[in-house]
């Protein structure tokens, strides 16, 4: 008892705290000081801080890697080819050889190295699995990064093996650029990703990607240039090739910051931002650049026209010898003797996508002028251009209807000269919005065409 009565108030409190220690864990102290304020501060971020409202789009699939062993790897570029053993050494070289050249190529250029997989594949390199596949070439995600700052997945592609000869080395280095493109932005549309590898593959090789997309995509003019584009969007990549001979003299710069700019984060939710994606990114680009989007699609759309047979007068000297395959077909061709002409109704076009029009204009009389008339379904903004053509087919000069909003028609006349001998009329769907590649877009409309001669001072 006399011990109990002669502990020190301190001996007591510290026994009841040890005891109370022992009972109930401590709670964590808080970051500041002065009680209240954390929860304060966490209320004020969640009220004051912005909520993304914009799209979002899923992460893309993964897919399981075939398990196959390392039969080559690049001492040079942080490259791995796997194969079985019906896969020859001299095949796996020539993908190896072909993908050496082409990140040698790309990073001259100013793009990235591949992302390191965390030896997914038995080391860090890209993994290039020689596997069948009916997309010739194609790549997929492992699965998300999380030490990167804006989105990136770690992925290998897969390349057939049945190629041979110069389709393998295509091959190789699309695959090679699909699997780059991924890692860097999986939030953007397997179709934009598809156009940007193919146009790669033909800065570097001279072919546009394993699918040769592009004759089809200038054989069927109405489809759209990446949605609906041919092959699974590599048809788009002819747009990438004018744009950069238009914006970037054809060294591919403004596309890879393009390409950049696209790019994002996404910090919270479990799907991606799907914004800014490309179109979005090109836009912006072009309208700090004083253009716009609807002028420069107008553009292209006439310049296409010179590729193929028609390149001797070629608008983009890069674009010159890609073949017969390149050659845009006539919608509708018109005869003198013919006016005045209705045109048929032909297929529907889809956004940016374009027709056209040859009307014969030779022995017409002096000073007279050709009216053309456009009577398009409502619903999106149409672009119609008249070029005016000498004896060779070479442009003599250009005229352009200002596109109204809402209304289908449009008027343009054409004023021909001595030596007019054809008028080259387009007409592009230029939509309401801008296209979404994620999407199918439902603004592909119909169109038909009035032409009428008429000389001078006659209505």
């Amino acid at each position: 008892m006399s011990l109990v009565v002669g502990a020190s108030p301190l001996a007591i409190a510290q026994e009841t705290e040890e005891a109370t220690s022992r009972d109930e864990p401590a709670e964590a102290p808080p970051n500041s000081i002065m009680p209240g304020v954390d929860e304060f501060a966490t209320a004020l971020v969640e009220m004051s801080a912005r909520t993304w409202e914009g799209p979002r789009t899923p992460h893309p699939v993964e897919r399981d890697r075939p398990d196959l062993p390392v039969v080559q790897e690049s001492i040079l570029w942080p490259v791995a080819i796997h194969a079985d053993a019906q896969v020859s050494a001299e095949q796996s070289a020539q993908v190896l050889r072909s993908i050496e050249g082409f990140a040698a190529y790309l990073e001259a250029g100013g793009w990235p190295l591949p992302l390191p997989d965390g030896g997914r594949g038995g080391s860090a390199s890209l993994d290039v699995y020689l596997t069948p596949t009916d997309l010739l070439a194609d790549a997929s995600s492992d699965g998300p990064i999380t030490w990167s700052f804006l989105d990136a997945v770690t992925a290998h592609a897969r390349l057939d093996p049945r190629l041979a000869g110069d389709d393998l080395e295509v091959c190789a280095a699309e695959s090679y650029a699909l699997a780059l493109l991924l890692q860097q932005d999986p939030a953007e549309a397997e179709s934009w990703r598809r156009a940007y590898a193919a146009w790669l593959t033909w800065m570097w090789t001279g072919r546009f990607g394993c699918a040769d997309a592009v004759d089809r995509q200038q054989q069927e003019p109405e489809r759209s240039w990446i949605a609906g584009a041919a092959g699974r969007g590599e048809g788009g990549a002819l747009l990438l090739a004018m744009i950069d001979a238009r914006h970037g003299s054809g060294s591919g710069v403004f596309l890879r910051e393009l390409w950049q700019l696209s790019r994002q984060r996404t910090w919270e939710g479990d799907a991606l931002r799907a914004s800014p994606d490309l179109w979005q990114a090109l836009d912006t680009a072009l309208e700090l650049s004083g253009e716009r989007l609807h002028d420069l699609m107008t553009e292209l759309a006439v310049a296409r026209w010179w590729l193929g047979d028609r390149d001797a007068h070629r608008v983009f000297p890069t674009l010159r010898g890609l073949g017969s395959g390149a050659t845009v077909p006539v919608f509708e061709a018109v005869a003198r003797a013919d006016l005045p002409h209705y045109s048929k109704t032909g297929p529907e076009v889809e956004v940016f996508g374009s027709q056209y029009a040859l009307v014969d204009v030779r022995g017409a009389p002096a000073e007279s002028r050709l009216r053309v008339w456009l009577r398009g379904e409502y619903g999106v903004e149409w672009a119609l251009t008249g070029s005016r053509l000498d004896a060779s087919g070479r442009e003599l000069g250009r005229l352009s209807a200002p596109p109204r909003r809402d209304d289908g028609r449009s008027y343009l006349p054409v004023e021909l000269t001595p030596d007019t001998t054809h008028v080259l009329v387009s007409v592009t769907n230029l939509s309401h919005r801008l296209p979404d590649a994620d999407d199918d877009d439902p603004n592909a409309r119909a169109f038909r065409l009035i032409f009428d001669l008429v000389g001078e001072g006659e209505e």
